[in-house]
């Protein structure tokens, strides 16, 4: 576990570049529910969006949360990371909050004459940034009255917070006057699990009310009989009375709820199962036991004989070796059973809360039965309500092809003149992160893309809405008023919300993320992602994720030259999408793109080296005609001329063909080489020139 001292602190704080979301992820992840707080403050970051506003009935608006929308202080804490990821995106000043969900929290205020008395058990403490001491002593809800426990205030100076309700700053935050961070005093100290008996006692210790308590006083000292009520008939703990969530009642609750009557012989077993009980229970404090099984005792006979026997027997047993491995197991047992019902609860409210849409299943006779469906949006390019990333060198032109690929999306004109189009009913809309808006609009214009639906999010020097949840709920609720059916992300490595790019684990959720946002939140049906590639273009710049997660990629690339206005190149690979690189066209006055057919980069190269080696292979076989490929290969060597194996062959069929070199078998079956306009003839084996 990291240590949280000063030091530990501080080296998170020099090594993340956002150490508020460092110190919230740290928390969480040790089951605390958290929040940004503003910047060297106790107050929540966010406003309340309901400020001054009135219901349809003319009283102020009473919401947790249920809004969707942040700013409810405590209610938005969570222990989600994804949504802790967008509340502190951009924020790396703010203090974290952390709500006390199961907790109870004492705070002792030393400068206002806060005590700590000795009945508060051993625990983790949080030393506050105020740097006089002052301190959180952090418990555990052990018993059934911590349950009730909200805020107040036990003692001058004694502050309690305690359930899902209240909230303390958190380590890693720092102090609204000194600026210095809070901590935490030992790491290597566990929260201890405050039961119902140690709140009795320290409540008492400070002379406060405890909530809901009907427990008896006990005498300072004396025997059972002296601790057990005088005349009644006598409650039990409530420990045991408390609702035990989805398990049956135990065999405990039971016996107290059916205590035995008095001469039927089996006391002696009864008290054995109720004695057992508080004696695991109140393991560290033994008056406490012998006042609870005083008090069961008087249920059947106050006069019982064998007591104090029984009594002395059983704390015996439960503390022998024995007994305390049997009372060790039951704990991670109960512990289990807690965790178990919890992950249950938890998710039958979040379905609650956060209902998901019905799932696409049924039997394969039923989904072939479905009305037929375009395969593809743009054939053989991209896939019908698929999700495309567009990998681009730098400065490649992909916002130019982004508009052209819009613009045939919208009117149904093949795209790049060769991939035919199923057109978008409704618009498109661009998350523009990387380019001036008035600039994109220029563009968008000269290409002849339409006015009316074509949408442009222009976000450049904007924080990111899709790592904030009101930005990202009112981004979506207005595309999505918009019709926007195809949704293009301008570029992943500004809309990307997580901490490193290379990180798999990071980029899949949030290309996941990214899926849910278009799909189920705007309504999109297609999703296009331009991805930067890396220095040769071979492919993109991050973790493999992001060529793993989409259904087809389409690579641009510039030519080996990389010249500013040099040609550029499309291939496409994925899911029953293979286009072979081919050179693209480029029109300056339209900004229109189409495919040449003039072939991949390769052959651009091949065809650069016949050119350059023309020249030098001319004047070779002018200054001796009749030279076979080997010959010629020697002369140009004895040149200097750099060539690779194949490339003269390849040049003189090349120039064969365009007429500037003749070709003919010689003797020998020699193909020989000429200069156009001569020849050598060959009958019978005698060599003639004709030349």
């Amino acid at each position: 576990m990291v240590k949280l001292s000063a030091e530990a602190l501080e080296a998170m704080v020099t090594d993340s570049p956002n150490a508020s979301l460092t110190h919230a992820l740290y928390w969480a992840e040790r089951g605390w529910p958290v929040f940004p707080l503003a910047p060297n403050d106790k107050l929540p970051l966010f406003p309340n969006p309901h400020k001054n506003a009135k219901g349809p009935d003319g009283k102020p608006i009473q919401c947790e949360g249920q809004c969707g929308l942040l700013g409810h202080g405590v209610k938005d804490a969570t222990r989600d990371p994804e949504k802790i990821r967008r509340m502190f995106a951009g924020r790396p000043d703010a203090n974290v909050g952390g709500a006390t969900t199961g907790r109870i929290v004492i705070d002792v205020d030393y400068q206002h004459d806060g005590t700590r008395v000795e009945s508060l058990p051993t625990t983790r403490v949080h030393l506050s940034g105020r740097g006089n001491g002052n301190e959180h002593l952090i418990y555990l809800m052990g018993g059934a009255v911590g349950q009730t426990l909200t805020q107040g205030k036990l003692a001058q100076g004694v502050d309690l917070k305690a359930g899902p309700n209240a909230y303390v700053v958190l380590p890693g935050s720092t102090h609204p006057e000194t600026g210095r961070p809070y901590t935490v005093a030992d790491d290597g100290v566990e929260e201890h699990p405050l039961t119902d008996d140690e709140v009795a006692a320290v409540w008492a210790e400070y002379g406060a009310p405890l909530p809901g308590s009907r427990r008896a006083q006990a005498p300072a000292s004396g025997s059972w009989r002296a601790q057990a009520p005088a005349s009644g008939s006598p409650s039990p703990s409530r420990d045991l009375l408390a609702p035990g969530g989805p398990r049956e009642p135990s065999k405990v609750l039971n016996a107290l709820r059916n205590p035995p009557e008095r001469g039927k012989g089996v006391t002696n077993d009864w008290l054995a199962t109720v004695a057992g009980h508080y004696a695991r229970l109140h393991r560290e404090n033994r008056e406490f036991y012998e006042v609870e099984v005083g008090r069961a005792i008087a249920m059947v006979d106050p006069d019982y004989e064998d007591a104090n026997k029984t009594i002395e027997s059983i704390w015996n047993t439960e503390h022998s070796k024995e007994g305390d491995h049997a009372f060790a197991v039951a704990q991670r047992v109960e512990a289990k059973l807690v965790e178990h019902d919890a992950k249950a609860a938890f998710g039958r409210a979040l379905a609650e809360l956060d209902p998901a849409p019905p799932f696409d299943l049924g039997t394969l006779e039923d989904v072939l039965a479905r009305p037929e469906q375009e395969q593809y949006r743009i054939k053989g390019l991209m896939l019908a309500d698929g999700f495309t990333s567009i990998v681009a060198q730098r400065k490649t032109g992909k916002t130019t092809f982004n508009l052209n690929m819009a613009d045939a999306m919208l009117t149904g004109r093949d795209f790049l003149g060769r991939f035919p189009v199923v057109p978008v009913d409704g618009n498109i809309a661009i998350l523009n992160y990387e380019v001036s808006g008035h600039q994109l609009g220029l563009w968008a214009d000269k290409v002849g893309v339409d006015r009316k639906r074509l949408i442009l999010v222009n976000l450049r020097g904007r924080r990111n809405p899709l790592s904030h949840e009101q930005d990202r709920a009112e981004l979506a609720a207005r595309l999505r008023a918009y019709d926007t059916e195809s949704l293009f992300i301008d570029p992943f490595s500004r809309a990307f919300y997580g901490e490193s790019q290379q990180d798999n684990t990071q980029v899949q959720a949030f290309l996941n993320d990214l899926d849910v946002f278009a799909r189920s939140e705007v309504g999109a049906r297609d999703v296009v992602l331009n991805v930067h590639a890396g220095w040769n273009g071979n492919r993109s710049r991050g973790a493999s994720a992001l060529e793993d997660h989409p259904d087809s990629i389409v690579w641009l690339r510039k030519s080996d030259e990389d010249t500013e206005n040099g040609p550029r190149y499309l291939s496409a690979l994925g899911r029953d999408v293979d286009v072979d690189e081919d050179q693209l066209a480029f029109d300056p006055s339209t900004q229109r793109l189409s495919l040449t057919g003039f072939g991949s980069r390769l052959q651009a190269r091949r065809e650069q080296k016949t050119t350059a080696l023309e020249g030098p292979i001319l004047g070779v076989i002018r200054q001796d005609p009749g030279l076979n490929t080997s010959a010629i290969e020697k002369r140009l060597r004895e040149l200097q001329v750099r060539f690779q194996k194949g490339d003269v062959n390849q040049a003189l069929n090349q120039m064969a063909q365009t007429g500037s070199v003749l070709r003919e078998r010689g003797q020998f079956g020699a193909v020989l080489n000429y200069p156009a306009g001569q020849t050598l003839g060959i009958a019978n084996g005698v060599v003639r020139n004709d030349f």
